[in-house]
Order: C-alpha cells, then structure tokens, then sequence
C-alpha cells in the first residue's frame, strides 16, 4: 500500500511541533504545524516506493523519509537543521530513541550555513518584493484582442480601431486570411461575417471563408504573444488576490501604502533566519524558539516597523554574516563521512529486528 499521511504513523519516528508555535511567535489564529521525520519499510525502499516527502493537503503536517532527511542534513538545508535542534527541546513530540542516538553521531552544523541561511533569507525578502509589487500595483485588465492589432499603412502602422474609424467600418464587416501559418499577419477584406474579426469568444483572430471577390483592405499584424502575456498577468493576479492573506500584508504606520505595504510574516522569517545564523556562526547552535529577539519579530508581525527600514537592516545583516562566518570555529563542512554507509547498516538492523 503506497505510504500517505493517514497510513503513516507507524513508520514515524520523529515528531515535532513546528511553524509559529515551535518559534515562540504564535497568535491567538495561528495554525497548528507539525514536522517530523520518517522510516519507510526496507522493501518500499528497495522498490524505489518510498516518497521523500510525506503531508497533508494543506502541507500542516510534513514528514521527510529519513534518508531524505539526512541529504538535506548533509546540505546545511536551515529547515532540516532546525528540525533537528527541535530533538530534545520543547518542540519534541516523539523522538524514537534510535534515531536520537543515530544523529547525535555526526556534527552538522558548519561554515556551510552562511550560504543555506544567506539564500534562504534572500529568497524571503524576493517574495516580500515581488508581493509589495503586486499590492500597490492596479488590478491589470483583461486583454482585448483588438487592442493588440495594427494595421500597416505607408511607412508606418496604427492601431486596428484608429483604422476602422478612419474606414468607417466595424469589426463586423472585416474578415481576415492569414498570409501563412507561422506569421501573425492577415490580409483584411471588407466582409461581412457573423461573429466579426475576431470570433464568437473574442479570443483570437478569425478566419472565416471569404470570397475570391471580396475587397481586400490591408494588412494587420495580430500581437498574439503580447495579448497571451497579458492574459497570464490577469491570471496571475487573480490567482494572487484569491489565495493572499489580508491579515499578512500590512502597512507600517503613518506610511503610504507604496512606502509600507509588506507581507510581515515572510518578514518576520528574513530576521528569524539572519539571527538564527548568527547564533550559529557565534555560538555553533540552533535556538529554535526564538527569545531575546521575540519583542522584535512580533513588532513585524503586527507591522509596527517600516519596509524600507527594515530591508536596510537586512541588508546590513546579510553583509555582516560573511565575517561571522569566515571567523567562527565551526568546521567548514559537515563532519558526517560516513552518514550514509551508517544509514544504510541502520535500515538493514532495524528491518532484521522487526522481523
């Protein structure tokens, strides 16, 4: 029976709390997150039938299979190191003692946290960028077809409704035939047809029989690839609009929106991630719930501080990890040689064992 997440408790064997409540930074409406890691039984893994990654529908609950877990282990992956900084802590559900004993072999933490860290906070303040974008700017329109045609005229082209009015025609008595299949250019004929020039459904540009006798016009060229854009810009935005989350895009007080407008949880991770990699650097461990900078990460949450403020000291941040790093005592990659052989050896024990 293929793994899912109804069928998957058996073969979990970590669990942990994870999100907003395992940081210390939840709210009265935030959600419980729960991460874990999980064993998949050995003839699964043989067959090549073990999902790397276990979750619900609503990704609430996520399990990686264990030799998943110890790649992204082996790659300084942040998620999969404050995972495992969760063992032992608060955050533990349950921790199977094997596996408790399994990790604590190998050191993981190194000087290659500076660049998951760095890449992961980058990639946090890309999305408040790109969402601050798409907050501030206008709804985009949905394209009409004939707002991307021009017609040719001598030495230069105009828009297909300046020509018709300069005709006086309408696009129902103008029908097109195109000059070739790879080119988005139409002979314009005066022709009366039942939908007009651009069809039933308005789409695109339609090419019904015209005859040997009809009047030709012009030329016009057809922007499909300018009119398709614009229709995935639409899109992309009602997508946007429909999945957002109101109570995550606020304005820091006394600032217009274009000035202030930012998405405060994905804020809140930029600064979350940047001193959690400085603790790493200066102290060569993970504090998961987050303390001394609790005050702060909440004033973002609730959108206290402003965009531009805080983007500069992110920036600041970021510039400053790379000397943390370049001095710190950790070693410069993980010291875990023999990770996956051991990995290997454990899978075939515990199978031995259970049966």
């Amino acid at each position: 029976m293929p793994l899912n997440i109804d069928n998957l408790r058996p073969y979990i064997c970590l669990d942990c709390k994870a999100g907003s409540k395992a940081y210390g930074l939840d709210t009265p409406t935030s959600d419980d997150d729960f991460k874990g890691v999980y064993l998949a039984p050995l003839p699964l893994v043989l067959a090549g039938q073990a999902p790397s990654l276990v979750q619900d529908e609503k990704h609430d609950r996520q399990y990686t299979e264990l030799e998943a877990f110890c790649r992204e282990l082996e790659l300084n992956n942040s998620g999969a190191l404050e995972l495992l900084a969760c063992v032992g802590g608060e955050q533990e559900l349950y921790c199977a003692p094997w596996l408790k004993e399994f990790l604590g072999k190998y050191q993981f933490l190194s000087k290659k946290c500076y660049y998951t860290y760095l890449a992961n906070a980058r990639r946090q303040l890309k999305r408040i960028a790109s969402t601050h974008a798409k907050a501030i700017e206008p709804e985009p329109q949905p394209a009409v077809a004939s707002d991307f045609a021009l017609v040719v005229v001598p030495g230069s082209s105009v828009p297909l409704a300046e020509w018709l009015e300069g005709q006086e025609l309408t696009l129902q008595q103008v029908s097109a035939r195109r000059v070739s299949p790879d080119e988005n250019l139409y002979v314009l004929y005066r022709h009366v047809s039942r939908y007009g020039l651009f069809g039933k459904d308005g789409t695109g540009v339609s090419c019904p029989a015209v005859p040997e006798s009809a009047e030709p016009l012009g030329l016009m060229l057809f922007r499909a690839e300018a009119y398709a854009q614009q229709n995935r810009r639409c899109a992309q935005y009602r997508e946007w609009a429909e999945m957002r989350n109101p109570d995550r895009l606020v304005t820091a007080a006394g600032l217009p929106s274009e000035q202030g407008l930012y998405d405060v949880k994905h804020m809140a991770h930029v600064f979350r991630l940047l001193h959690t990699a400085e603790e790493i650097a200066r102290e060569g461990k993970i504090h998961v719930r987050r303390t001394w900078d609790n005050g702060f990460l909440r004033q973002i949450r609730a959108g206290q501080l402003p965009l531009q403020e805080l983007v500069q000291q992110a920036e600041e941040k970021m510039a400053a990890l790379k000397e943390l790093f370049e001095h710190s005592d950790l070693p410069e990659t993980p010291q875990c040689g023999t990770l996956r052989r051991d990995l290997a050896e454990l899978r075939i024990r515990l199978h031995d064992e259970e049966y």
